[in-house]
């Protein structure tokens, strides 16, 4: 049963509305929020006052309303009073992590990157080292950007793996030992004493390209994350899709040419046991003396490459395709740590999805981190203040 919405919440839900605008828009004056959002002018009036006040927004006499010179609203002749975010009134942390690397950013309330810094990780195949890693990380980059620690206001961290975005539970995670059905967000929250939301990697990547990256004009975005497995995510008009509060997508875990039952149900032929990282440099090294992905992308052509790795580019190909018949995103964005890894998987899915744009990019972890940050000021703009 839903509780009755008093007075109180009322007010506390215009002001995060009138709040996210401003911020989404960079700027505002009170008459185009008065027409963007039908809310009256003098309840716009309070709300602008009292976020003022709290230190969210101040007069920027120099800007103009959403950092553009269109229609303000305001009558001719008289220059609108226009507001935008005060940078230093809050800030959030955003991480990324994997069995591989780990990195992470703070950007201040402008939605800009103050500190970013990243890691790999060497040998780190159980949870303790892996989490380890990450606080380190955190505490580094909080000391170095001099922010009181009150001033922020969560960290938002994408993990791999299926993961519960309500509890912030990992539940299901195979290549970081201890991983499954633990909670990162009790973790992180006890040791660093601050909101923790915690969603799958893909998913963040996802929706950092969507809202800030290469897909600002697709309606559905289908992404493809290559690193030491291989995961999903799918953004539809800005929401990541999801069941109930889990993470979906495992497309590593399917499987396209099984061998028996026995096997499919024990995913022993899964498609990241040949689309990955590691079993794709095995298959390089049988044609080409090379002892890393690093240095393949820096002696290899993508011919060479995309020779060598036939079966996988029929992989990844079809699997895609798949997901495409089930989905029908409006474009597929492919993402892996290394250039000629990207062209060659990307070129592979063109060739099998011709009807859709593909686009292929390499891992920018600033990018993957600041998708998590995002996910920090939704939900503050989502709950109340106080």
């Amino acid at each position: 049963m839903h509780k009755p919405l008093r007075s109180r919440d009322v007010r506390a839900s215009n002001e995060n509305l009138v709040l996210n605008l401003i911020f989404s828009q960079g700027s505002a004056s009170q008459s185009s929020v008065v027409q963007q959002t039908g809310l009256k002018a003098p309840t716009v009036f309070r709300i602008f006052s009292k976020l003022e006040q709290e230190g969210f927004i101040r007069s920027c006499p120099d800007a103009v309303v959403g950092g553009s010179s269109g229609d303000t609203g305001e009558r001719k002749g008289r220059r609108p009073n226009v507001y935008c975010v005060e940078p230093t009134s809050a800030y959030a942390i955003g991480v990324d992590f994997s069995r591989l690397a780990a990195a992470v950013v703070i950007v201040n309330f402008a939605n800009k990157v103050i500190h970013q810094d990243s890691m790999e990780l060497r040998r780190a195949d159980d949870r303790e080292s892996v989490l380890a890693a990450v606080e380190g990380l955190i505490q580094t980059a909080i000391h170095k950007s001099g922010v009181d620690p009150d001033a922020f206001l969560g960290i938002g961290l994408a993990s791999p793996g299926v993961v519960d975005t309500a509890t912030g539970q990992v539940l299901d995670y195979r290549r970081i030992q201890g991983l499954s059905g633990y909670s990162l967000r009790d973790h992180f929250e006890a040791r660093f004493s601050m909101p923790v939301y915690v969603h799958n990697n893909a998913s963040v990547i996802a929706a950092s390209a969507y809202h800030y990256g290469d897909a600002l004009e697709v309606d559905s975005l289908l992404t493809v994350l290559v690193r030491s497995g291989v995961g999903a995510a799918l953004i539809t008009h800005g929401d990541i899709f999801l069941n109930g509060t889990a993470t979906v997508l495992e497309l590593g875990q399917t499987t396209l040419s099984p061998e028996s039952v026995e096997r499919v149900a024990q995913d022993s032929d899964s498609l990241e046991q040949m689309v990955a990282e590691r079993p794709m440099l095995e298959r390089l090294q049988q044609h080409y003396t090379v002892q890393s992905w690093e240095e393949a992308d820096q002696r290899l052509t993508a011919v060479e490459v995309s020779s060598a790795l036939y079966r996988e580019r029929l992989a990844i190909g079809a699997a895609i395709r798949n997901l495409h018949h089930l989905f029908h995103p409006e474009a597929v964005l492919l993402v892996t740590r290394f250039g000629v890894l990207s062209s060659v998987l990307g070129d592979a899915i063109r060739a099998a999805l011709p009807e859709r744009t593909v686009i292929a990019r390499v891992y920018d972890p600033v990018q993957a981190c600041y998708g998590a940050t995002d996910i920090v000021f939704r939900r503050f703009f989502a709950g109340t203040r106080e």
